[in-house]
C-alpha cells in the first residue's frame, strides 16, 4: 500500500513538472510567433520604402502553387509576395516568400496573427 501511495505521489509530481514545461514551451512559441510577425512587418516596410508595397510577383498564372517551396523549386528565386492556394484551402491568398539561403520560407501574417 505504501508503494502505491508513493507511486501516485511521484506520478502527480511528474504531471506537475510536465505541465510547467508545456506552459514554458507555449510561452516560447508565442514569443517566436511575435518575432515572426515583427520580421514580416519589417520586411513589408522595406518593400513599402522601395515603392513595392502592393506588388505581387507575377508568375504568369500558368498554375496555382500551394506553397513557397513549390514556387522556389519551379525556378522562381526572388523573395516577395506571391499568390498561392494550398490544396485544402478554399481560397487563394497572398504570402511573403523568403527565398534567401537556398530555401523557401512562407510568411502569411494573417495566419500567424490568428495563432498568437
Amino acid at each position: 500500500m505504501h508503494n502505491e501511495v508513493e507511486n501516485l505521489s511521484n506520478c502527480f509530481q511528474e504531471q506537475i513538472r510536465l505541465q510547467g514545461q508545456v506552459r514554458l514551451l507555449e510561452h516560447r512559441v508565442k514569443q517566436q510567433q511575435l518575432k515572426i510577425i515583427q520580421l514580416l512587418e519589417k520586411k513589408e516596410i522595406q518593400y513599402s520604402d522601395r515603392g513595392d508595397e502592393n506588388s505581387v510577383i507575377d508568375l504568369g498564372g500558368k498554375r496555382q502553387y500551394s506553397d513557397c517551396a513549390e514556387i522556389y523549386n519551379d525556378g522562381h528565386k526572388q523573395s516577395g509576395f506571391y499568390k498561392m492556394k494550398p490544396v485544402q484551402s478554399p481560397t487563394e491568398f497572398l504570402a511573403f516568400c523568403d527565398m534567401s539561403e537556398g530555401g523557401a520560407v512562407c510568411l502569411n501574417q494573417n495566419t500567424i496573427s490568428k495563432q498568437v
